[in-house]
């Protein structure tokens, strides 16, 4: 594992030369831009309100011969000499609730849902723990992890 940290907003940069980078769903960024905008009908919260909105127009995925770079909340960015292994998860009824409305719930979600059906759980080498790309949430997610597939020489999407 390399030990230099790799610079996001950089990766991310160049990914958009490169026309590597996928925005989240319009749907997704709604329901942000929502959120961030309850946030703001409390006065003490509007400072995480408008943090919310900002962070959800400028959220997205790039990928680069180097790495790849995720950036919503926060900007992460990983080499693929520095990844083990890709999976992924789909949705569970917990994510919505649990109960039979939960089930309901992710059944009609993973079926309105284009491209990959949940996260995509990666594995860091010398690590236990995993860390998740929100691919469902991702426009393009099934090219977004044919480009990684290709990039990373890992396998991600199941074989056809």
């Amino acid at each position: 594992m390399d030990s230099t940290k790799l610079d996001g907003k950089a990766l991310l940069m160049q990914a958009e030369q490169s026309g590597r980078i996928f925005p989240m769903k319009s749907g997704w960024r709604r329901m942000q831009m929502f959120a961030g905008i309850l946030c703001c009908l409390l006065i003490i919260t509007i400072p995480l309100g408008i943090w919310i909105i900002i962070r959800a127009k400028n959220a997205r995925m790039g990928i680069t011969e180097e790495g790849f770079a995720f950036t919503y909340l926060t900007t992460v960015a990983y080499r693929w000499s520095d990844i083990e292994s890709f999976s992924l998860s789909g949705m569970s009824s917990a994510m919505f609730g649990g109960g039979l409305v939960g089930v309901a719930t992710a059944a009609v979600v993973q079926k309105k849902t284009e491209g990959l059906k949940g996260p995509l759980r990666f594995t860091l080498k010398g690590k236990r723990s995993f860390k998740m790309i929100p691919a469902h949430t991702i426009e393009n997610s099934m090219e977004m992890a044919r480009q990684m597939e290709l990039l990373s020489g890992i396998s991600i999407l199941p074989q056809e």
